[in-house]
């Protein structure tokens, strides 16, 4: 439980972990987003502020004359004049229903003096780009810092200023120019720079004509909304191609605002942040899960191999232990009884002693298989192979087996045909071939017929020895663990057969400590098959 509750631990803080990163991640993509943005909209603004001031520049420098003047660009309508007796007169090649609309927009209702009454637009407008150049002009320290979002709608209106104070001055020097460039008297001695001026929902560039210190009179260019839109879209089309322009009040503090004209920007698209990580967030997030999930797996490994361990331990020490009780508990009884006194009958002593007997052998046996499988645990080495002829093996062991199967009521048959010599070692086949024997004679009893049977084959480059009985053999279900160390079957632990569940285990290591392999084959009955590999006899 304390291994699952630091797991949880771990993987929450590592969520946590990840989530402030995401969440940081994702905040540092809306900035930029947001900057990409504004800096778009910045360049825009700076675009088309340029090119409506090289127009009003065109128009400031254009002589407006009754035979010049006609329109230069699909955004002019008409140019025309009018003066303080209130006669318009159209500069250049005029439409008569463009005429006509001039007419009813700036002299009817009122005729001439309505006209000067959008003077004062003029001067709104003039104001406006004095007070922008005053705040363009004004001490960094006063202007709020762009880095905070308090301040960046400041520096976005200080931008602006700025942009104006530009256009107004580049204008206002062309106007300057053409004043000086204007031959004889066919100007006014004295024209101000063209401002761009809404009326009754069309733009107009508009400029007043004085003499003598009044106005006598202004000039004016008619544009076409539309194409004028148009052409100063066309010029952000890469930067924000489903902008628009809508019209605004002059002078409106608005950062969107340009400054050359009353129009203002809507940009037609948000600030899109990037949806995944960058890579190098995402590698180290990724490595930082990995190396966190390789950690608990390690730690899951750790304390399962430690509790496996302990429990092979545990589960060792009560074998041993109950296998350990009954041949003490016979030497016991035994020896008291035989040193009191208590059995007088030769025949009954000859039985004990050959019980005494039986019981160390397999007392022996038992040691000799739980120091055997703690020497291949320890990885002693492995032992110095030989060429052993396995018939002349095998038939000196023969006494040996056939003691051991005769106390199981078991009797040995040997099929011994030539084969190759194989390559072991002499000490480990023999205890190899005592536990599957042994085996034999505690799980095949009952038997039909009652016998162990050893058979030798050749299979190609190796030589097969096969240990085979007649009893019930390994049920399907313990196949798989019947080599495990300490594993006996249900049906072995119901009956309390002898044995700790080394024996197998202990031959299969050392058949592989041989360079060779243990198995086991169905039946009838049970069959293990020990492969040697083959050399030739010398």
């Amino acid at each position: 439980m304390s291994l699952v509750a630091c797991a949880v631990v771990i993987l929450l803080a590592m969520g946590a972990l990840t989530r402030s990163v995401t969440q940081a991640e994702r905040e540092r993509s809306q900035a930029e987003a947001r900057a990409r943005m504004e800096e778009k909209v910045r360049l825009s603004l700076w675009r088309m502020d340029a090119l409506a001031a090289s127009v009003a520049i065109e128009e400031n420098q254009r002589v407006l004359t009754s035979g010049s003047g006609g329109a230069s660009g699909p955004w002019v309508k008409a140019r025309f004049r009018v003066d303080r007796a209130g006669h318009l007169e159209a500069m250049g090649q005029v439409e008569p229903a463009a005429l006509d609309a001039l007419t009813s927009i700036f002299l009817g209702k009122g005729s001439g003096a309505r006209l000067f009454g959008y003077l004062g637009v003029e001067m709104a407008v003039d104001n406006l780009w004095y007070a922008n150049g005053v705040m363009a002009e004004m001490p960094k320290e006063e202007v709020a810092d762009p880095a905070t979002p308090s301040g960046q709608t400041a520096w976005n209106i200080n931008e602006r200023a700025i942009r104006a104070k530009a256009v107004n001055r580049t204008v206002t020097k062309a106007g300057l120019e053409q004043n000086l460039a204007a031959p004889g008297t066919v100007l006014a001695s004295n024209s101000g720079a063209f401002q761009p001026v809404w009326v009754e929902g069309d733009a107009f560039l508009l400029r007043a004509v004085g003499e003598s210190g009044r106005v006598v009179a202004i000039e004016g260019v008619w544009l076409d909304v539309e194409a004028f839109r148009k052409l100063l879209l066309g010029e952000i089309q890469e930067l924000l191609p489903d902008a628009t322009l809508e019209p605004s009040t002059p002078g409106a503090n608005d950062e969107m605002t340009l400054a050359s004209f009353p129009w203002r920007l809507i940009p037609g698209e948000s600030p899109v942040a990037e949806s995944s990580l960058r890579a190098p967030v995402q590698r180290s997030l990724t490595a930082g899960w990995v190396a966190v999930v390789v950690a608990l797996l390690a730690g899951g490994f750790l304390i399962g191999g430690i509790s496996q361990l302990s429990e092979r331990r545990a589960t060792f020490v009560s074998a041993v232990t109950h296998e350990l009780r009954t041949p003490l508990t016979t030497f016991r009884l035994y020896s008291e009884m035989l040193a009191g006194g208590w059995v007088r009958d030769p025949d009954r002593q000859n039985l004990y002693y050959e019980t005494m007997k039986r019981e160390a052998d397999r007392l022996s046996h038992l040691v000799e298989n739980v120091l055997g499988f703690s020497r291949i645990e320890r990885r002693c080495g492995s032992p110095e192979l030989e060429a052993i002829d396995l018939v002349e093996f095998l038939e000196t062991q023969r006494e040996g087996l056939e003691g051991r199967l005769k106390g199981s009521g078991l009797s040995l048959v040997m099929h011994l045909k030539k084969v190759d010599w194989g390559l072991g070692h002499r000490a480990s086949m023999e205890h190899l071939l005592f536990n599957l024997v042994d085996n034999a004679a505690k799980y095949a009893v009952p038997s039909d017929p009652p016998e162990v049977v050893i058979s030798l084959s050749q299979e190609g480059t190796k030589v097969a020895l096969c240990v085979a009985d007649h009893g019930p053999g390994v049920p399907a279900r313990d196949r798989r663990r019947v080599f495990r160390a300490f594993h006996k079957s249900a049906a072995e632990a119901a009956g309390s057969r002898p044995g700790v569940g080394l024996g197998l285990a202990l031959s299969r290591r050392l058949a592989k400590g041989m360079g060779g392999s243990l198995e086991y084959r169905d039946g009838p009955g049970a069959q293990f098959v020990l492969r040697l590999r083959a050399t030739p006899s010398p």
